[in-house]
């Protein structure tokens, strides 16, 4: 007869296949630097403060410290974007939606690996759950993109809304606030934890 701890030994899980190479040499291609992703581009880094690896201390990158001027530069760009975005409507936005799901399923395990670095978490909850389940919320949101005239008849758009999420799920979080935001016709500030 087969004994409990043997029947457990049988049950552990391999080692996960995702590597940190290819993240890492992401982040070097970066320069380990990062700027704010402001009216569809990024700006130079400067007044940066370190995001380190949870598991061993150690730096990933340089992130930039959003000053009050970069945020009203990101509100008036995201005002001056708001027009041409609702102008879609809601066929134009699910089309972008789908098309920020499908990124994130092609990219899927350089983000899981990425996530793990930054968060904490194993690669196997980012990589099973946190990323499955950012994709959905884009695909689920473009379909309700396409069903706002119908099903939400004379509900408008809020306009420009900010965003702030936790540290504990920061590209599912992300998902979750912005995909219902932009399907809705809004455009957003977002801001992450410092800590992810």
């Amino acid at each position: 007869m087969t004994s409990i701890p043997d029947i457990l030994k049988t049950m552990d899980y391999g080692p996960s296949p995702e590597s940190q190479k290819e993240a890492l040499a992401w982040l070097a291609q970066h320069e380990h630097r990062f700027g704010l992703f402001i009216n569809n581009a990024w700006s130079a880094p400067v007044n940066t403060f370190a995001s380190l690896n949870p598991a061993d201390g150690k730096e990933l990158a340089q992130l930039t410290q959003a000053t009050s001027s970069d945020v009203d530069r990101a509100v008036a760009a995201a005002r001056a974007a708001l027009a041409g975005w609702q102008a879609l409507g809601g066929h134009g936005r699910a089309k972008v939606l789908y098309a920020l799901a499908r990124q994130l399923q092609k990219h899927a395990r350089l983000f899981a690996v990425l996530e793990t670095l930054d968060n904490g978490k194993t690669v196997r909850e980012t990589r099973d759950v946190d990323l499955p389940l950012a994709a959905r919320h884009f695909y689920h949101h473009a379909g309700w993109a396409q069903l706002l005239g119908e099903e939400f008849a004379g509900y408008r758009a809020v306009g420009v809304v900010g965003q702030i999420v936790p540290w504990n799920f920061p590209l599912l979080m992300l998902a979750w606030k912005i995909a219902p935001a932009l399907a809705a016709g809004n455009c957003v500030v977002f801001k992450p934890a410092e800590f992810t």
